[in-house]
C-alpha cells in the first residue's frame, strides 16, 4: 500500500508543472472567482439581505449558473493538463 501512495504522489508532482503553465492558471484563476461568485450569491441569499421572492430566485439562478460554469472551467482544465502530460510522455518514448 505505502507504494501506492508514493506513486500517487509521485504522479501529482509531475502534474504540477502542467498546472502552472500560463493558460492552466488563467482557467484555474476563473474558476475559483466563478465558484466565488456563487458563493457569494448564495450568502446574499442565506442571509436574507434581499426582498421579493423574485430576487430571491434571480440569485439562486445566477448562483447556479455560475457553479456550472466552474464545474466547465474545472473539466477544461483537467482536460488540457492530463492532455499535455500524456503528449509528452508519448513523446519522450
Amino acid at each position: 500500500m505505502a507504494n501506492y501512495f508514493e506513486k500517487k504522489e509521485a504522479h501529482r508532482r509531475e502534474l504540477e508543472k502542467y498546472y502552472n503553465e500560463k493558460p492552466n492558471l488563467r482557467l484555474k484563476y476563473a474558476a475559483i472567482a466563478s465558484i466565488a461568485i456563487a458563493i457569494i450569491l448564495l450568502l446574499i441569499n442565506a442571509f436574507g439581505l434581499v426582498g421579493t421572492s423574485t430576487t430571491v430566485l434571480l440569485l439562486r439562478g445566477c448562483a447556479g449558473l455560475f457553479a456550472i460554469i466552474f464545474v466547465v472551467l474545472v473539466t477544461i482544465l483537467v482536460y488540457h493538463v492530463n492532455a499535455a502530460y500524456l503528449n509528452d510522455k508519448q513523446s519522450s518514448r
